[in-house]
């Protein structure tokens, strides 16, 4: 069963870098087929081989000999292996299949956020609504807590960029609603506060070396996404430490 959702996780994964790259752009994820970005050549069955394809075209296009970025494999793999922690930590079917989807999302927003600084309403809102269908079937939350998580960590951000005057983006609100849906309330402000927190972090080296200021602009998603994720797996142990420390 990993060795099929790690499979099944890079094809996933393949189909993630098309939506990565097209979706900001508006054109359709589905039309025209796979191909090179620079001569345009048509991606054959072998070249969509996730992962094993890069290796063997050495990382270049068949036809045209130019660089495939390195990166288009590592989401493949990356889906594969955060598809495999979901089936370790969830054993619920209906829980897992919403978690493959959360996980998914949390990977293609974080990318489109670093390409383009957006954050696409068709993944934030169509989220939404993914969420909070899956909150009539699953086990461990409720409709009603899953709606709580909207409202209560799109509302924070709301409040956060109402006082900041627009420090914050309309997506990062919309995101961190959409994983409301999906957590709840506790994690998806925890998640706030959490990537707040790896930011923070990211960012002092710049700040240290005088390349960056305070006031520089970094696309907040990314850091939102990995706290997401790893409350997603982790919630009850970081909860538990954090409980630890202060009593």
């Amino acid at each position: 069963m990993i060795f099929l959702l790690f499979i099944t996780g890079l094809v996933i994964g393949s189909f993630l870098n098309v939506v990565i790259y097209r979706l900001p752009t508006g054109k359709s994820i589905i039309y025209p087929p796979s191909h090179c970005p620079n001569c345009g050549h048509k991606l054959s069955m072998l070249e969509l081989i996730p992962v094993l394809s890069y290796i063997f075209l050495r990382g270049k296009c068949k036809n045209c000999k130019a660089d495939i970025s390195i990166r288009y494999p590592i989401i493949e793999l990356l889906t594969g292996i955060i598809f495999i922690i979901n089936y370790i930590y969830i054993s619920d079917l209906i829980i897992l299949a919403a978690g493959l989807v959360f996980s998914s999302l949390m990977i293609v927003l974080t990318m489109i956020d670093v390409d383009h600084q957006i954050l696409p309403n068709q993944l934030t809102l169509g989220g939404l609504v993914v969420g909070l269908l899956f909150s009539f079937f699953r086990s461990d939350i409720t409709v009603i807590y899953s709606l709580i998580g909207v409202l209560a960590s799109g509302g924070l951000l709301f409040l956060i960029a109402f006082l900041s005057k627009g420090g914050m983006g309309g997506g990062d609100i919309k995101m961190m609603a959409m994983v409301g849906s999906f957590t709840g309330p506790v994690i998806a402000i925890s998640a706030i506060f959490l990537g707040a927190l790896i930011a923070l972090i990211a960012h002092l080296p710049g700040v240290i070396s005088g390349k960056t200021g305070m006031k520089t602009k970094l696309p907040f998603g990314p850091f939102l996404a990995v706290a997401s994720l790893i409350l997603w797996f982790y919630s009850e142990e970081l909860f538990a430490m954090y409980l630890s420390l202060i009593f």
